[in-house]
């Protein structure tokens, strides 16, 4: 059972990381291109809100507080699963490293890999022709621990209370 906890507290680390480097790119991407674009501040704050909420799961989980840090990852790394261009509309969302199955459904079926650490596009008014789906692995694998590692916590805490 130690193990998982000290997986947890990868988890968190991990999850403050990319918090902060999600903001960092926010702030080289944006310092000189704010605007009053309603749609752009909505985009911007959306990212900023999503990147809190995984450095706040990171410090739940590094005081301790397994049960409402693992809700905030799981809501976290869920978000990140899927990114998409469809019907000129493109949403791109990832916080620390990403690993995706691209596919681009456009002319042809274009399967490929894409790489990076922290990304983020939220717009409209894209190319409505163009059409791909992103499956980012691994969000899935985190998400596949931190659902493992509530359940045997919760299962600890049963058997604590029994």
């Amino acid at each position: 059972m130690k193990k998982i906890y000290q997986r947890i507290e990868y988890l968190a680390y991990y999850e403050i990381i990319g918090g902060i480097f999600g903001l960092l790119l926010i702030y080289l991407r944006v310092y000189d291109k704010l605007n009053s674009n309603g749609f752009f501040i909505f985009s911007l704050s959306l990212f900023i809100t999503l990147c809190g909420i995984s450095i706040y799961s990171g410090i739940l989980l590094i005081q301790k507080k397994y049960q409402k840090g693992l809700n905030l990852s799981l809501f976290s790394q869920a978000t990140q699963v899927i990114s998409f261009v469809l019907f000129g509309y493109i949403f791109d969302f990832a916080i620390g490293i990403y690993l995706r199955i691209t596919t681009e459904l456009t002319n042809d079926t274009i399967v490929g890999l894409d790489f990076g650490f922290a990304n983020w596009n939220l717009s409209r008014n894209a190319n409505p022709d163009i059409i791909e789906l992103n499956i980012n692995i691994v969000a899935i694998i985190l998400l596949l621990f931190i659902a493992k590692s509530a359940d045997r916590i919760k299962a600890e805490m049963k058997k604590e209370n029994d």
